[in-house]
């Protein structure tokens, strides 16, 4: 159960794609990770940059009531530069794979005693998205896309308590 709300939940995946960018990580090839919906910045590839969409109540569900069931779909987009389009494509997709891989395998590190603090992750889709420009090499890389959904408890109650939230927020 998260008890510090929805930005704990971004967090955590955050910190499981970060964790595995290490030297010897399933994303040790990766040089950028873009954390946040707008980046204004140039950026180096092989790249991954995440959006997080509209966290909802599964099943309807909108109480405010103790514990409810929330989901929020991460959406990650993955770029590597390659002179041949078809394959940069698989190359992006051999990394959006890595990093569904990586959600996975890191995901039980972020509960209390390597417990399961998440109800479900789904996996929702894979594809090519389009293409970007690579500036440095004067060409263009395919985006490929993978999106997956978290579904996690809230407990309200707890979150009432000042002591018991998110230091930052």
């Amino acid at each position: 159960m998260i008890t510090e709300g929805p930005v704990a939940v971004t967090q955590m995946v955050k910190d499981c794609i970060r964790e595995e960018m290490q030297p010897e990580g399933l994303l040790s090839d990766v040089v950028t990770f873009v954390p946040a919906y707008l980046y204004e910045e140039e950026y180096e590839e092989p790249l991954i940059w995440i959006y997080e969409h509209e966290t909802t109540g599964v099943d309807g569900n909108g109480t405010l009531f103790h514990k409810q069931l929330l989901q929020t779909p991460f959406e990650f987009f993955c770029v590597v530069y390659d002179e041949d389009l078809e394959q940069s494509e698989i190359l992006g997709k051999d990394l959006a794979t890595r990093v569904a891989a990586a959600i996975k395998k890191n995901i039980m590190r972020n509960g209390e005693d390597d417990s399961y603090i998440f109800d479900k992750v789904l996996f929702d889709q894979l594809y090519p998205s389009g293409t970007v420009d690579v500036v440095e090499k004067g060409d263009r890389a395919v985006t490929t896309s993978i999106k997956i959904t978290i579904q996690y408890y809230v407990d309200w109650n707890y979150l009432l308590i000042p002591e018991k939230r998110c230091p930052d927020g």
